[in-house]
């Protein structure tokens, strides 16, 4: 009898990178992501970990080794097939709310006329239709955000990257976001690459977290994370997501003083 594998999601051997003149961020990186899974990045600053994201987003190069998303190899190439939601929002401030999400979907080829139906579809589904003729310096930071998610996700892309995307954000508002973004997820079973700071959100959001080591970075432990898929539904003081997260942390502490110690010592 034989096991099937899981597609194949994004594939990265052996990856190397290297700033000038001789700053090391990833070293020799490989890691397996099936399609349709949600894993979350965490280590200390300066591991490597947005650099990672950029390179599976096409929009940065390596030196070595092979990335590939779906088998479809990965250098340098962006694509809205693998899109980022960034920290900083990055809405056109001259578009109203509703217009930014209809660009992105009229830079996909989506006719005008369909993409700003579909905007408005969006705008609805998220309860924003109050806000949908608005310009962005009209609106809060939460609600801001809350457009650039919904212009990521109404192109539709294969792989979702995001970039500690909710970090700046008031509680509510990061929860409201999460849950937007696990619904999705639940829904469209995209791959979803989601680099944080935070323990906390990692264990809750993933069905995998990856801890990376201080500078050079690599993977030092992939930890599986037996919770629902309707993440929604378990509870943040849960034991087993407060054990996972426990776990996390004592192993992310040490890299963190130790990327500290690094950071004294060469001055950056």
């Amino acid at each position: 009898m034989t096991t099937s594998l899981p597609p194949a999601g994004l594939s990265v051997r052996h990856l190397h990178k290297i700033y000038p003149p001789d700053i090391v961020a990833l070293y020799d990186v490989n890691l397996e992501l099936p399609l349709g899974e949600f894993t979350a990045i965490i280590g200390p600053s300066g591991c490597g970990k947005t650099t990672l994201l950029k390179i599976a987003a096409g929009i940065e190069t390596y030196q070595q080794g092979a990335v590939a998303f779906a088998g479809e190899a990965i250098a340098g190439n962006p694509s809205w097939k693998r899109s980022v939601i960034y920290q900083d929002v990055r809405l056109f401030p001259w578009l109203s709310a509703q217009a930014n999400i209809a660009f992105a979907l009229e830079s996909k080829g989506i006719p005008k006329a369909e993409a700003q139906q579909q905007a408005r579809e969006w705008i609805v589904r998220q309860g924003l239709e109050a806000y949908a003729d608005a310009y962005p310096a009209e609106l809060s930071g939460g609600t801001r955000q809350k457009i650039g998610v919904c212009r990521v996700l109404a192109s539709q892309p294969d792989l979702v990257l995001c970039d500690e995307p909710f970090s700046a954000l008031d509680w509510n508002a990061r929860e409201s976001l999460q849950h937007d973004l696990l619904h999705y997820w639940y829904e469209q079973r995209k791959s979803v690459l989601f680099v944080t700071h935070n323990v906390e959100e990692a264990v809750y959001l993933a069905q995998r977290v990856v801890l990376m080591s201080a500078r050079p970075g690599v993977i030092k432990e992939i930890v599986d994370v037996p919770l629902p898929d309707e993440r929604w539904t378990v509870r943040r003081d849960s034991p087993q997501l407060l054990d996972i997260a426990r776990y996390v942390n004592n192993h992310i502490a040490d890299e963190v003083r130790k990327a500290q110690l690094l950071e004294q010592e060469l001055g950056y």
